[in-house]
């Protein structure tokens, strides 16, 4: 008989995120976590950043405050929109950590190189949202939240990346309904890899879901084509980025829509060349001609996926924060009333900082 254990609910802040990077590669099935077990605690407009040398930082007012009062008032009934304030702490927590996941082996270095072609950016954070909103209540049970704030798993937040997430979500559903898989089989698949992997994974899903492994050789071009394909639809969704939530998501629908009719249509082509003659159509009788009929068989051509216009609009005339630090600044600043969380580690990092990933 198997016996389920049941770990005892996490006591205070600091046992929760000693305990927050092991439980979310047990709820993920991730080979590993690239997390060294350090929180800094800081100020400034990021809620939450996976930096690459493994260091988890969080924000102090919007993140860390809210669930030390939650250990204050452990076990207390509280209105709902302080359990949202909670519910989204920890998920701005599970988000980072969902960063931090990979295979077994898997590196920093290489997911970090990996994160700077195009798409990737927007299919990593788009991955790890829907992920964290799929998975937080599990996470919380786990963890032992939902007894120390009673109905915080009923309670709901807005969640983040309206321009990413919709588009990963029709995508993964998509190739669960091609290839005959469970519902969120893909996107559980695409978290447990790291910026490195999840583009490769995504284009095999793609390229298994057709004709095409019986009918080409495997050293043919088709898979370049339709990763180039991926990405740049993926890369157009920064367009999107900054505008109003409801307007990014439409966006990233419509993108979406026009991305796999895109795909499909190229898949369509690259398995017309290899329909076996008995699946042809009889030609149709052609009149009499005075001569031998000359005929010149058409030039296959790849066509360049053309996502729908971004709107006349000024929301992408300054960058934000979140593009700022994605672009090279240097991890928030640490807190200087900081309170350890867990095994803390207080340090001001150098600026021109490798892009980092962030909440």
């Amino acid at each position: 008989m198997t016996v389920s254990v049941v770990a005892a609910p996490a006591a205070s802040l600091e046992e929760l995120l000693a305990r927050s990077g092991q439980v979310a590669v047990e709820v993920s099935g991730a080979g590993q976590t690239a997390w060294n077990g350090q929180v800094v605690e800081t100020v400034g407009e990021v809620l939450g950043l996976a930096h690459w040398d493994g260091t988890l930082y969080l924000d102090s007012e919007c993140i860390l405050d809210p669930l030390r009062q939650m250990y204050a008032h452990a076990g207390e009934e509280q209105p709902l929109p302080v359990l949202v304030q909670y519910r989204e702490s920890l998920a701005t927590l599970l988000h980072e950590h969902a960063h931090f996941l990979g295979p077994a082996g898997a590196t920093q270095e290489a997911a970090r190189g990996a994160f700077t072609r195009p798409g990737s950016r927007q299919l990593e954070e788009g991955v790890a949202e829907a992920w964290a909103q799929d998975h937080l209540n599990e996470y919380l049970t786990r963890l032992g939240v939902d007894k120390v704030a009673p109905g915080i798993e009923d309670a709901r937040g807005g969640g983040y990346y309206a321009a990413f997430v919709p588009a990963v979500r029709i995508l993964a559903a998509d190739l669960e309904t091609r290839g005959d898989l469970q519902p969120g089989e893909v996107l559980r698949a695409l978290n447990q890899q790291t910026a490195e992997g999840q583009f490769p994974l995504l284009t095999t899903l793609v390229y298994n879901s057709t004709r095409l492994p019986d009918l080409e050789r495997s050293d043919t071009s088709t898979r370049n084509h339709l990763e180039a394909i991926l990405r740049q639809g993926f890369a157009h969704l920064d367009t999107f980025e900054l505008a109003p939530a409801g307007l990014a998501a439409d966006r990233s629908r419509s993108t979406t829509t026009a991305l796999l009719h895109h795909l499909t249509t190229e898949i369509h082509k690259a398995e017309s060349h290899y329909t076996p003659t008995h699946e042809l159509r009889p030609p149709t009788p052609l009149p009499p001609t005075p001569g031998p009929l000359k005929t010149t068989p058409p030039t296959p051509q790849r066509l360049t996926f053309t996502p729908p216009a971004a709107p006349h609009s000024t929301y992408r005339s300054a960058p934000s924060p979140l593009q700022t630090a994605l672009a090279g600044i240097s991890p928030p600043t640490p807190s200087a009333t900081t309170r350890p969380a867990t095994q803390t580690t207080i340090s001001t990092r150098p600026p021109g900082v490798a892009r980092c990933l962030q909440r």
